[in-house]
């Protein structure tokens, strides 16, 4: 089993590497918000994997913390999204 541990580290890193560079290279703010998502699941994942592998079921709390956390965060820059575009909208319309 610890072999199935490591291999699914390994993925979930290799995967998280790559988000991480979609989240530095963009190129638009919801390609970002959408990166930012993806490395909170790949956090919550990682700690999931380290909590199985190392028979600590305490971990699961800070999994749903880290999952809560992410949300609120995607959700807020979600709100920010939909505000810029509306003030944009509202810009160009001459109000």
């Amino acid at each position: 089993m610890k072999l199935v541990y490591d291999v699914v580290t390994i993925v979930t890193l290799i995967s998280l590497t790559l988000v991480v560079y979609r989240l530095l290279r963009g190129p638009t703010l919801p390609d970002r918000a959408v990166a930012g998502d993806q490395v909170a699941i790949h956090v919550v994942a990682l700690i999931a994997i380290f909590s199985m592998s190392s028979e600590q079921p305490i971990l699961i709390d800070l999994v749903i913390v880290t999952a809560i956390v992410g949300f609120l965060s995607v959700a807020i820059v979600g709100i920010y999204i939909e505000r810029a575009a509306r003030g944009k909208a509202r810009s160009e319309s001459g109000d």
